[in-house]
């Protein structure tokens, strides 16, 4: 009997062991010791680096929802973003006509400017089609220019054991990236 509980045990592990490499995830997550805390982000559009046409429109959305739902750091109205952007006659979709990160924050009076790139938004072809999401940002100190905040998560789903898709991975990268973020950055609650 404790033959079979103890193969039991085995398998039930493998199955996990199965389960957690079928999402396989990378994380690198990184922030500057000392760095000041975040008093108002204004978050750029995504650069999309994909063939999903709206990978980085929906990166971005989902990165500023899950901020906000921190309530740890204020936000800069993402129409603001949007007007400053246009006024200054710049089209998110190009992010080398971008001014640097800082000149940005000082037009949205912003303490730090966030910017990042979707770098993976497909399905993986094979038996079922696996969801593929990655996902790199950055955040700018906008009175010293420096770069404060980075991290890079990629992750692939499994349609056989959830219903894994591109915006439920894009969501859970989002929040662990805001996760973060908050808990190196953040403040108290926003008001």
């Amino acid at each position: 009997m404790a033959g079979l509980t103890r193969r039991g045990g085995a398998l039930a592990a493998g199955c996990a062991a199965l389960a957690l490499a079928a999402c396989g995830a990378a994380t690198q997550e990184w922030v500057k010791p000392g760095a000041a805390r975040i008093v108002r982000l204004a978050v750029l559009p995504f650069d999309n680096q994909t063939a999903s046409l709206r990978a980085g429109g929906v990166a971005t959305e989902l990165i500023v929802s899950e901020l906000l739902a921190t309530g740890l750091v204020p936000l800069v109205e993402p129409s603001e973003v949007a007007d400053v952007l246009r006024r200054e006659n710049l089209e998110p979709g190009e992010p080398g006509r971008l001014p640097p990160a800082q000149r940005v924050g000082r037009l949205l009076q912003a303490s730090h400017v966030m910017h990042g790139t979707v770098t993976e938004f497909r399905y993986k072809p094979g038996l079922s089609e696996t969801p593929v999401v990655g996902l790199s940002a950055r955040i700018v100190q906008v009175a010293t220019g420096e770069v404060v905040w980075t991290a890079t998560l990629a992750r692939s789903g499994s349609n056989w054991l959830a219903e894994d898709g591109l915006a439920r991975l894009t969501q859970s990268i989002a929040r662990d990236m805001a996760q973060h973020l908050t808990g190196a950055l953040g403040g108290d609650r926003a008001r």
